[in-house]
């Protein structure tokens, strides 16, 4: 072997070892940005682990892990441990004949990657025996620090991520939260979504949404930013709460106590020795925006994404007491975006009356919004067993024979104003959601369920968004007189960014709540109206769903647009969270400025007018991408898809007249050929990202560029030299 080729062998075998480095440097790279991510994210989860029982997460992932049964129910499955929980008194009720009381059981959950849904286990801790198992298909959980490290490596190994944010590294906006779009396999999907400051420094938050199950990012998207307002900062988050119990207080017996994610489980409440209910709490709190369109399913308890703030507030009323409690997500308030704030508020009164409220702070993330929470209440009215159901029907009182859903339940009501009534024996109580919402548009929707064991009186998960699940995947027609109902409540708390503000946090968070009570009257043996009190009645405007009416498959509820004139139609629909449209909405968000669309809509499609384009682009809005956007290239799936299905044929023209009215301003034109297909654009870099923050794959390419150059010109010059035979 000669001297030249003893030094071609050796330059293969440097620039061999120069490449392997190379990978080895990106790959130690990629994960150490993860990790510092991960080790950031679970910061935030571990200050929502605080409770009054310590647990050893690893110690209970090793227990799950080991039981046959739970292994079994897996099979050969893809799974993923998320958390263990200790159960309080009230919600460890159904395991107590298996010895469960306060804070002795724990409730496991793992989630099934394969099929869906979570397997769940109940462990007495005081014996160390597993003594309850079961699956929940429907259950799309919150996150927790076990499935963050996973959810971080999908979202930075994601192209579009990387030239955005450069890498993870930063603080996270929120906690990672469950979410939920649309239009989008996220709709039924676990999906989680990530949150992290605009780099740029516009002040908006990017969110990062990853399909768990499908292990990709499923959009990547902007909302609203905010100046900071000048007001002092709170106090610091104290994951403080207070569980207790009132005897004989204004005749009544309660107690409450903090959950995981259930919010407060108040239970076993009795009135002048009768029993009213075993369980009354909030299992989730749906937070929908149809800008997204989509939106989160909060949880708010010790261990959720929503935790509490300050001790639970118990005040005396004169003719009762009040219990409530603040939640909230993040720690500098008010000065926040994406930042939710909630309190869940019982009252008891020396009639016998009680009351449940929520009350809404925001700001949220973005500026049109619905807040939806979820009560559950378990009625045991003189015992269990025998409970009757009644409900206003347009001019009388009918029995509630099966299992049903009341939508809308703030119209056509008894001339008291009352919508249902229960009662057994000598208990009755008659219910009904005070008109709060300033235009007089309160929405909720109520359903009822016969009671059965693990339908909720455990910790309740959350179920896929929009679809009202739990409670409506247990709704099967079961009689509910003559048995034991379990009452759901859902309010629709709609926000409004225009006089009067109402659930929105403009112009100053904390001032623009929304609020919203029902209201469970104890009254006398059930009467049905006079001819003048129905004379006296104002014309119905609705009715509710008959008894009998099969229940509507879990699939999403697109609500319909209100409005009359186009302008109340366009700000209805949510057109305003993401465009300017001339007066109406905002500039420099995630759509373009259609000041002057009535200026080129007849140029940008060959073959289509100006009204056909319009029509296209807000029924099928993927058909053609307009190429720039207030934050860099448009991108598709942003638009809802579903206004063929919300707007009448007559909003629809009308919405389309208007627009093309607007010819303000001067707009670049740029068409496609004709049958050509716009291809979506990379997302833009970071205008402040530095210049080493090369993505990944980027960095990765230059780093063999470079090798197989210094390869090439060493091999060249090899060549050059003289040979030599030793």
């Amino acid at each position: 072997m000669n001297r030249r080729t003893r030094r071609i062998l050796f330059l293969i075998l440097f620039c061999g070892l120069l490449l392997a480095g190379s990978f080895a440097w990106n790959q130690y790279r990629h994960q150490n940005t993860v990790a510092v991510a991960v080790a950031k994210g679970k910061a935030m989860y571990d200050m929502t682990a605080l409770t009054q029982v310590r647990l050893d997460q690893q110690q209970m992932q090793a227990i799950a892990l080991a039981d046959a049964g739970l292994l079994a129910m897996l099979g050969g499955d893809d799974y993923d441990f998320l958390d263990a929980v200790v159960l309080g008194a009230g919600e460890a009720a159904p395991w107590q004949d298996a010895g469960c009381a306060s804070h002795n059981c724990v409730h496991i959950s793992l989630y099934d990657y394969t099929h869906g849904g979570t397997v769940n286990a109940i462990l007495n801790t005081s014996n160390g025996r597993i003594v309850d198992r079961w699956a929940n298909p429907d259950a799309r959980p919150g996150g927790s620090e076990f499935i963050l490290p996973k959810a971080l490596d999908i979202a930075a190994a994601d192209p579009g991520v990387q030239n955005l944010l450069g890498s993870l590294d930063m603080d996270p906006a929120m906690i990672p939260m469950s979410g939920w779009l649309a239009d989008d396999a996220c709709r039924d999907d676990w999906c989680v979504d990530l949150t992290y400051q605009d780099p740029a420094g516009s002040g908006k938050i990017v969110h990062v949404f990853v399909n768990m199950q499908q292990n990709r990012v499923a959009r990547t998207f902007m909302t609203r930013g905010r100046a900071e307002l000048p007001v002092a900062a709170p106090q610091p988050q104290r994951y403080a709460f207070t569980d207790g119990c009132k005897e004989d207080e204004y005749g009544w017996n309660v107690c409450w106590e903090m959950t995981a994610s259930d919010g407060i489980n108040f239970y076993d409440a009795s009135f002048e020795g009768t029993p009213i209910f075993a369980s009354a709490k909030i299992g989730q709190i749906e937070a929908w925006y149809p800008s997204w369109p989509g939106g989160y399913r909060d949880e708010i308890g010790f261990r959720a994404s929503v935790p509490p703030f300050g001790d639970t507030q118990v005040t005396d009323l004169g003719n009762g007491f009040e219990v409530r409690q603040l939640f909230t997500e993040f720690t500098h308030w008010p000065n926040c975006i994406c930042c939710y704030r909630y309190e869940e508020i019982m009252r008891f009164y020396d009639d016998g009356r009680f009351d449940l409220g929520f009350v809404s702070h925001g700001p949220g993330c973005d500026d049109l919004s619905v807040y939806r929470p979820f009560w559950r209440v378990d009625l045991t009215l003189n015992g269990r067993g025998g409970d009757e159901v009644w409900a206003w029907d347009t001019n009388q009182w009918v029995p509630v024979a099966a299992e049903s859903e009341f939508f809308p339940f703030v119209d056509d009501l008894s001339p008291e104003g009352e919508k249902l009534a229960t009662f057994d024996g000598e208990t009755h109580y008659r219910w009904q959601m005070t008109r709060t919402d300033p235009l007089g548009l309160d929405e909720a929707r109520v359903f009822l369920l016969q009671y059965k064991e693990g339908e909720g009186d455990g910790p309740i998960q959350t179920g896929p968004g929009d679809t009202f699940v739990p409670p409506r995947q247990w709704m099967e027609g079961d009689p509910v007189s003559g048995d034991d109902p379990v009452l759901w409540w859902v309010p629709l708390l709609k926000s409004k960014k225009s006089e009067p503000y109402w659930c929105s946090p403009d112009p100053e968070p904390g001032i623009n709540m929304c609020e919203t009570f029902l209201i469970a009257r104890p009254a006398g043996e059930l009467v049905q109206p006079s001819e003048e009190e129905l004379a006296a009645m104002p014309t119905a405007t609705a009715t509710a769903v008959p008894a009998d009416t099969p229940t509507p498959a879990p699939t999403p509820t697109p609500r319909p647009v209100q409005g009359e004139g186009a302008e109340d139609i366009i700000l209805n629909s949510g057109c305003g969270s993401c465009h300017k449209i001339g007066a109406l909405g905002e500039g420099h968000k995630v759509g373009p400025d259609l000041s002057g669309i009535g200026l080129v809509a007849g140029s940008r499609v060959p073959g289509l007018s100006a009204e056909e384009y319009l029509r296209q682009s807000i029924l099928d809005p993927n058909a053609f991408i307009v190429p720039d956007c207030p934050n860099g290239p448009c991108i598709p799936n942003i638009m809802p898809r579903d206004y063929e299905s919300r707007l009448s044929p007559a909003q629809l023209q009308l919405v389309i007249d208007y627009l093309l009215t607007l010819t303000e301003g001067t707009i670049v034109v740029e068409t496609v050929g004709e049958g050509a297909v716009p291809a979506p654009k990379a997302i833009p870099a970071a205008k402040n990202a530095p210049a080493t923050a090369l993505p990944r794959s980027s960095a990765l390419m230059v780093q063999v560029l470079l090798v197989v150059f210094v390869f090439i010109l060493t091999l060249f010059l090899l060549f050059k030299l003289p040979g030599e035979d030793k």
